[in-house]
């Protein structure tokens, strides 16, 4: 996707928003871009895009394209999954596979499945470290988390933890490519305009990851994601998906 595209996308400036449940006061929340003209014409271009036949057409071929690549995936992929699947159960006590409650297309909310890359009592201590994040922008990461384990960490730095969302595509909740899935409590994060990344399914890949991924800003985030929805081709998500690979090879914002 060209940046030049990005001219057509409001900046993410403007006034803090509404701190969100569970977040202190003192959090700094991401700036938002305040109402314009620009916001409603690009709410209007994508909905008269998302009716056209051609948009449908398109959609309809990322679909079939998706069970197909997903399916073929996981058989093809399946001595690797067995493999993960073993050291996760001997190295440390707990599940194989994790469940993370995310929200998806319409504000729908879904569990995503990963390898399991962390303690088995990380959630509860999510809170506690969220004054630790190195970013200050609402969404939660630690470069060195704690309650990561020696073996998730491979699998993080790797993306090998995501493989199992091969299932959430073939349930039809999750695409192979797509804007980033995120918890409630994050999600909450986006306003106007960028809420139209919950107008289409959430992606195994997508602009933020072949980005930077954790190396990005919140803003950065909005930026690419609003304009990998609103120009959307599967031109597009082919490209993207070429660049994912060397993306995961180089680690990039990968923890």
């Amino acid at each position: 996707m060209s940046t030049s595209s990005f001219a057509a996308i409001p900046p993410v400036t403007g006034p803090a928003s509404a701190p969100v449940k569970g977040h202190s006061s003192s959090t700094p929340q991401p700036r938002l871009h305040a109402f314009s003209d620009s916001v409603w014409r690009l709410q209007l271009m994508f909905l008269n895009r998302s009716v056209h036949w051609g948009y449908q057409a398109q959609q309809f071929l990322k679909r079939a394209f998706d069970v197909l690549a997903a399916s073929l995936g996981l058989l093809a992929i399946a001595p690797l999954l067995l493999l993960i699947a073993a050291l996760v159960k001997f190295t440390s006590p707990g599940p194989i596979l994790y469940k993370s409650q995310r929200i998806g297309k319409n504000f729908q909310p879904f569990g995503m499945y990963k390898f399991r890359t962390m303690s088995v009592d990380a959630d509860a201590q999510r809170e506690a470290l969220r004054q630790q994040t190195e970013q200050t922008n609402g969404l939660f990461k630690l470069a060195n988390d704690p309650r990561v384990t020696e073996v998730g960490k491979v699998l993080r730095a790797l993306s090998l933890d995501e493989l199992p969302q091969l299932l959430n595509v073939i349930r039809g909740e999750m695409s192979l490519v797509g804007p980033r899935p995120l918890p409630q409590d994050e999600s909450e994060l986006f306003q106007e305009p960028y809420t139209l990344r919950f107008q289409v399914f959430p992606g195994m890949t997508g602009a933020w990851q072949v980005g930077g991924r954790s190396n990005l800003s919140f803003e950065q985030l909005c930026q690419l994601e609003m304009n990998y929805v609103i120009n959307w081709t599967l031109l597009a998500d082919i490209k993207i998906l070429l660049k994912t690979l060397p993306a995961v090879l180089a680690s990039r914002g990968a923890y």
